[in-house]
């Protein structure tokens, strides 16, 4: 944040220092600004089953609960808290969505007589990914579309590029350890990564969901 206080200075060198309490404090203060996060990348679909406070709770609880292990060395309490937002939001489409999804690409295929096994049991690749973390749920219906366009925008991208989003996305690694495997610095992987997920998202306009 620009304009920090010199009491929020405080509270985040507190958290830095695996602090709970001011770990809770600060997720207080900022409810309204990690509410109105969650609710920009929560599609309407899911917004249909769940609510946007009981996901800021167990996102608050994740947090707490991380803490010990917690990257606030390469990021800022708020940016940690929004990609811990990012995950539980996946997580919760997936709950409420693919299990039935599947459920009924297997009866489909059961009605069809079972020809032939399916991949789409297989466990997510880069593509799916990167499109769960980058589009809203509520556009599950043209998966299958964005899964393609998304494969052949990552194939666009350059070899670097690509070896970054692997290791960052689909492997969880953090930008340090991606720096020292690709010899860079920490700072130019970010931007690497940030460049990439731009360019992605230019490509795959026109398949991203609108919201109303």
């Amino acid at each position: 944040m620009p304009d920090e206080t010199p009491d929020e200075l405080a509270l985040i060198e507190r958290i830095k220092q695996k602090d709970a309490t001011a770990l809770a404090e600060y997720i207080h203060q900022h409810q309204s600004q990690l509410s109105g996060f969650v609710r920009s990348i929560t599609g309407e679909h899911l917004l249909a089953v769940v609510e946007v406070d009981d996901l800021v709770q167990e996102i608050s609880a994740a947090a707490l609960s991380g803490l010990p292990t917690a990257p606030l060395d390469e990021y800022s309490p708020m940016d940690w808290l929004q990609q811990l937002a990012r995950r539980r939001v996946v997580d919760a489409h997936r709950f409420h969505f693919d299990a039935k999804r599947r459920d009924a690409n297997r009866q489909q295929s059961l009605n069809a007589g079972g020809s032939s096994g399916s991949s789409d049991d297989s466990a997510p690749g880069l593509e799916q990914l990167l499109a769960a973390s980058m589009t809203s749920p509520s556009a599950a219906f043209s998966r299958d579309v964005r899964m393609m366009r998304m494969h052949a925008a990552v194939q666009s991208l350059g070899e670097e590029q690509r070896q970054a989003i692997q290791m960052r996305y689909a492997e969880g690694m953090p930008t340090k350890k991606i720096a020292e495997k690709l010899g860079k610095t920490d700072v130019s992987v970010r931007v690497l990564l940030s460049r990439s997920m731009r360019q992605l998202e230019k490509i795959l306009a026109d398949v991203r969901p609108t919201r109303g």
